[in-house]
């Protein structure tokens, strides 16, 4: 039962860059500190509390309990450092586990010597405390733990999410360009959007931003939707304190409210393939969907926008010249349409993107790199 776990270390991963985002996120869904650190967020609690974020969290992608963080000089540092733990209090005796590494800097090890490693000590360790020998199951684990090596810094997590939570249940459509939503919850996060004001998503694609804003604003937790997730194989989460967890989700939502959502796209698939993933999520008249050229968006768009979130094309196989030219041509047309309104957006030309602004008349008033898949791009936030 949670009773006999009164406090364990937890981390959540998270997209470099957002670490601020996460971890006012985690504070406010369990009322505890959550410390920042690189692509990760560090929390103590109960398993209550790591269930709450994993249910509810929509800017992690993964929470884990922390069992090990050390500095090592080696592999035979990392294996001391993993038979240390007492396995048994988190691993039944008939579960079978795998270990997945990751290794960030330069080590004359891989992180499948990691993965060696690490899984002779769970072995041995589970061996000695309960005289029974784990079973090791690479492709489908009942138990997951979680390895990383960073600089001399290794990191043992023992994975209570399962798959990445940014897989969320309504994506039945994927664009090939689609916004992680994670991203797209930490950029309405980073944009202070209220329920109460309008928003517009003018790039949507597969509707991703504006989604995040419907399931953020009725207070829909978006992992209720997944009964299948890591910690519901765990022994230290019991099924009873899980239905508590759930039952007070549901009990916070608010679903009875008027929202003024809105996303365009100048591609009709996309804005059909957005209707199937807004449809999927429940959102049907909450979420208002339209074709449109945002370059010509002073021309149709005909209701008052308080903010606007969104993911513009990285235009790759544009030159510089021509992607100053359509920065420029959206920003003007967007100061047409709604002069003053907040703007909140990713791109992979910062330098380009500043002369848009300057052009268009444009106050920019924060900037910040992440992580978006492999590329390093600016989150911006402006006035227009």
């Amino acid at each position: 039962m949670l009773l006999i776990f009164p406090g364990l270390d937890f981390f959540a991963t998270t997209v470099l860059g957002l670490e601020d985002v996460t971890a006012r996120e985690i504070e406010e869904l369990t009322g505890t500190e959550a410390l920042r650190d690189v692509a990760k967020v560090i929390f103590h609690g109960r398993p209550v509390d790591a269930a709450r974020v994993n249910y509810a969290s929509r800017c992690c992608n993964r929470v884990f309990i922390l069992l090990v963080r050390k500095s090592v000089g080696g592999l035979e540092d990392i294996e001391k450092a993993a038979k240390e733990v007492e396995y048994s209090e988190f691993i039944n005796d008939d579960q079978s586990f795998a270990v997945r590494s990751e290794r960030h800097g330069s080590h004359p090890f891989t992180s499948m010597d990691i993965s060696a490693a690490v899984g002779r000590s769970v072995i041995e360790s589970f061996r000695a405390s309960r005289g029974v020998r784990l079973r090791v199951d690479l492709k489908n684990p009942d138990v997951e733990l979680f390895a990383l090596l960073r600089g001399s810094e290794f990191i043992l997590g023992l994975n209570t999410t399962g798959r990445s939570l940014h897989h969320r249940f309504y994506r039945v459509y994927h664009h090939r360009a689609g916004l992680s939503a994670v991203i797209a919850a930490s950029m309405l996060r980073l944009s202070e959007w209220s329920p109460s004001e309008s928003i517009l998503d003018p790039f949507c694609g597969s509707g991703t931003i504006p989604i995040e804003a419907g399931l953020m604003g009725l207070k829909i937790a978006p992992g209720l939707e997944f009964m299948d997730m890591a910690m519901h194989r765990l022994k230290i989460f019991s099924k009873d304190e899980l239905e508590k967890v759930r039952k007070s989700l549901r009990a916070s939502e608010e679903r009875w409210k008027e929202l003024r959502i809105f996303g365009s796209d100048a591609s009709l698939r996309s804005i059909e393939g957005a209707l199937m993933n807004v449809r999927a999520a429940g959102l049907e008249g909450r979420v208002r969907l339209m074709q449109g050229d945002v370059t010509q968006i002073d021309k149709w768009l005909n209701m008052s926008i308080d903010k606007i979130v969104t993911n513009p094309p990285f235009g790759v196989r544009m030159s510089l010249r021509h992607a100053e030219e359509f920065y420029t041509s959206v920003f003007k047309a967007i100061s047409r349409a709604a002069p003053g309104v907040e703007v909140t957006f990713l791109t992979n030309k910062p330098v380009v993107v500043r002369k848009a602004m300057d052009n268009a008349g444009w106050q920019l008033y924060d900037s910040r790199k992440i992580i978006y898949g492999t590329l390093e791009v600016s989150l911006v936030r402006a006035k227009a």
